[in-house]
This record gives structure tokens, C-alpha cells and sequence, in this order.
């Protein structure tokens, strides 16, 4: 196995390498002045994503996940306009194979693909109030981490955990939805985005398998295409004073 443990240090090293960064720096400090005082919005959900185009073709798990947003409107009395950060993570290819190795012992190799999504967002909406539903607009821009980690057990014990492969994509795109009223503070969020990403390696589920010339050894079938992507969402949002 390629051992490409990711250390956490690398990774945040690599979030900060990407070129959108200075729009998460940029909002971070709309989202703490104190000029921000109306009323905010935080976001729990579940989700799943659909590859699309060429991310389809070479890709054909659909994707699972949880993900979250927080949004601030730009001024204090109901306004149109609020911004904030999106956060999701998914799962998008789970596979469990066992293999004997050269010396008889029987492991499992676990693999899992994994999506990490970041993107700083503006949200339009009506000012509506005390309406029951309340539809809106999203603009998205940011980028998503690929990574494929597989882990070795034996007889149920973890032996070693890697990162095989990872890749960055940056990422934009748009989403639309509607809030429905449950309590004033607390509404049902129902929710779809449509994100285009750039090229970007990355595994999926039947990429590692065995060499069929030597079959202690695997081979890694790596991707890279574009990572265009299409998401539905439902979670609850509350309204924070």
C-alpha cells in the first residue's frame, strides 16, 4: 500500500495554498463586525450529491453526507442580503474486500472516498415577514478536497490507515430553496445546488484492486476530471438574534 498518511498539518497547509482563501479570510470579518447585528441564520442538514458530466462518467456513486451553513444579514433590520460560510462532508464510495497475503494471513482493506466541501456564499431573499415559506437564492464560491483513505484490519483490529490519494478543485456555483416556517425561530430547509469544479484527482470505489500479474501488489486507478456536482439538501435552520 502507498503510505500517504496526511498529517493535520499538511492539510490545513493545503487548504491555504487554494486561490479562494482570501474570500473565507474576506467574510470571516464581515461575519465578526460589529456592523453584522441582525438577525443570523445557522443551518444543520443532510444531503446527497449526484456527479455530473465527465465526474458522472468515471464516478458512479451518489454521495452522502452532513453539512452545515451560517449567514449574517448586512444590516440590522430584515435584510435582503445576508452572507456566510457552507460546510458539508460526504461520503462517496464505501468498499470492504478481503485478501491473503504471500505469507497466508487473511486482512480486509476498507476503502472510503471522501468529499470535503468549503465555499463562502451571499443569500437574496424577500423581506417577508411572518410569511409561512420563504424562498431564496444563493451564490457559491470555494472549492472541495477529494481524498480516498483505506485502512487494513485483522480479525477485526485496525493494523494501518492511509490517505491514497487526494485532490483540490476550486468550485462555484449557485442554489435556490425554500424555507417553511415551523416555529418563528425555527425553519425546515429544503435545498439544491449546483456547483461546477475544476479538475481535480481523485479515486472511486473499484480504483485500488489487485495486480493481476502479482497479486500481493494493488493498482491504483486514479482519476482526473472536472468535478461538477449536483446536490439536495434538507435540515433545519434556526434564526440566532
Amino acid at each position: 500500500m502507498k503510505n500517504l498518511s496526511l498529517s493535520t498539518y499538511e492539510f490545513i497547509t493545503k487548504l491555504y495554498t487554494l486561490r479562494f482563501h482570501l474570500i473565507f479570510i474576506c467574510t470571516l470579518g464581515v461575519l465578526y463586525s460589529q456592523e453584522a447585528l441582525g438577525q443570523g441564520q445557522f443551518n444543520l442538514r443532510l444531503q446527497t450529491g449526484f456527479p455530473l458530466e465527465e465526474f458522472a462518467e468515471q464516478n458512479e456513486s451518489i454521495a452522502f453526507g452532513v453539512g452545515g451553513l451560517i449567514l449574517i444579514p448586512l444590516t440590522e433590520d430584515e435584510s435582503v442580503v445576508s452572507v456566510g460560510l457552507d460546510a458539508s462532508y460526504m461520503i462517496y464510495g464505501m468498499k470492504s474486500d478481503d485478501y491473503i497475503d504471500n505469507n497466508g494471513f487473511e486482512y480486509t482493506l476498507n476503502t472510503n472516498n471522501n468529499i470535503f466541501e468549503g465555499f463562502a456564499m451571499v443569500r437574496f431573499k424577500p423581506r417577508w415577514v411572518d410569511a409561512f415559506a420563504y424562498p431564496y437564492v444563493d451564490g457559491l464560491i470555494g472549492g472541495r478536497y477529494l481524498y480516498t483513505r483505506t485502512t487494513e484490519e485483522e480479525d477485526g483490529e485496525e493494523l494501518d490507515a492511509f490517505i491514497e490519494q487526494d485532490g483540490f478543485s476550486f468550485a462555484y456555483g449557485g442554489a435556490g430553496g425554500v424555507l417553511i416556517s415551523l416555529t418563528e425561530e425555527i425553519k425546515l430547509d429544503i435545498r439544491g445546488v449546483y456547483t461546477q469544479g475544476s479538475k481535480a484527482k481523485y479515486m472511486t470505489r473499484n480504483s485500488i484492486y489487485p495486480d493481476p500479474i502479482f497479486p500481493d501488489e494493488f493498482v491504483y486507478d486514479v482519476k482526473r476530471t472536472r468535478t461538477d456536482m449536483l446536490t439536495f439538501q434538507i435540515g433545519i435552520t434556526f434564526f440566532i438574534e
